[in-house]
């Protein structure tokens, strides 16, 4: 999976933001408001163009690809997707159908019904941290000790917010009175001065125990880990491909072996020896292809809902590894069918 330029855009996994903030000691100021830029020190002119998407984070078990184990608990994040939504941030792998809701994230406006609320998460978290579907409902503990049964409306296509799930601000204060204060932060702004806003912030939140990483930074720490396993896996692959066609060569060879006297025969017919190569050939390659062919099909049923869910599918090197296999296949199987000459033929005829 490859890390592009399109991540950076509003409608990518950083959501168009410039860091991301993790607190220690939550920061109780609305750090939008002058009153709160003040109280922070980060009110001068050179940071006024800075805005902030403020959330409050409950504890939980970590749900990103960087834990391989299955999550019953997940970390919840309270946040108000008002800043989402007018900036076109994030993009949806998928969504229950939406009544009266216009954007998926104004589900997380809708007040708690019976202990019922909506929540967002990533949709790789869903599928393979939490084994739920958008539709699905997850229950978890309120801070009173209560059953909080939480609908999960959509999955977001690979993002910052990978490892929580997200619920409404009003509704987390419900659930989670006790949370006070921010702390996770995402950081907007001019992307000329992110070193300024990053310095700036980690000066003036230095007593909150601030951690602070460029939100492609987050975002590409995920990947790493996917690619670490599609390296894995492809390695695997290599050897099997190698082994395959190398046994493709012993299997020609078997083959003919097994089957010189009828190729002797029709040599003594009149069949010249390119024509014999040839119809070896043929049925050796109408092997590769259907083994190539039935591989590629059940790799593809294996793999669609990843394929359907994805938009970051290398097809460029799966064609090309597809591509040398069929050639390397072609290669082998004509350096080994050169081994048929007219002199074994005719000594195999001779035997006879």
């Amino acid at each position: 999976m490859n890390f592009n330029e399109k991540h950076l855009k509003r409608s990518g996994g950083t959501g168009g933001y410039l860091l991301w903030c993790e607190n220690t000691i939550p920061v109780k100021e609305n750090m939008n408001a002058i009153s709160g830029r003040k109280a922070l020190g980060i009110d001068n002119e050179q940071l006024m163009k800075m805005s902030f998407v403020q959330a409050k984070r409950s504890s939980g078990d970590d749900a990103s690809c960087l834990n391989l184990n299955h999550v019953t608990a997940p970390p919840l994040m309270g946040i108000d997707p008002a800043d989402f939504i007018s900036k076109g941030s994030f993009s949806f792998s998928k969504s229950i159908p939406q009544k009266n809701v216009e954007n998926p994230w104004m589900y997380l406006n809708v007040s708690s019904e019976n202990n019922t609320i909506y929540g967002i998460a990533d949709q790789t978290v869903l599928e393979w941290g939490l084994k739920i579907s958008p539709g699905d409902t997850l229950i978890l503990r309120a801070e009173n000790g209560q059953p909080l049964n939480i609908i999960i409306a959509a999955g977001l296509k690979s993002s910052v917010f990978q490892g929580y799930v997200l619920i409404g601000m009003d509704n987390f204060i419900k659930y989670f009175p006790s949370v006070s204060g921010s702390s996770v932060l995402l950081v907007d702004g001019d992307p000329l001065h992110i070193d300024l806003y990053k310095s700036s912030l980690n000066e003036r939140l230095d007593n909150h125990g601030t951690y602070i990483e460029q939100t492609t930074d987050r975002l590409a720490s995920f990947y790493e880990v996917t690619n670490t396993y599609l390296s894995v896996f492809g390695v695997f692959g290599a050897l099997g491909m190698i082994t395959g066609i190398a046994g493709l060569g012993f299997v020609l060879l078997r083959n003919y072996n097994y089957r010189k006297r009828e190729f002797a025969l029709l040599l003594a017919t009149g069949f010249p020896v390119k024509r014999i190569k040839r119809i070896i050939l043929s049925e050796q390659i109408l092997i590769l292809f259907a083994g190539v062919t039935s591989g590629v099909i059940s790799a593809v049923v294996a793999t669609l809902p990843s394929l359907t869910n994805s938009a970051d599918i290398p097809w460029l090197f799966l064609g090309v590894m597809v591509s040398a296999i069929i050639i390397t296949g072609l290669t082998v199987l004509i350096i080994s069918v050169r081994s048929v000459s007219n002199e074994s033929l005719i000594s195999s005829l001779k035997k006879e």
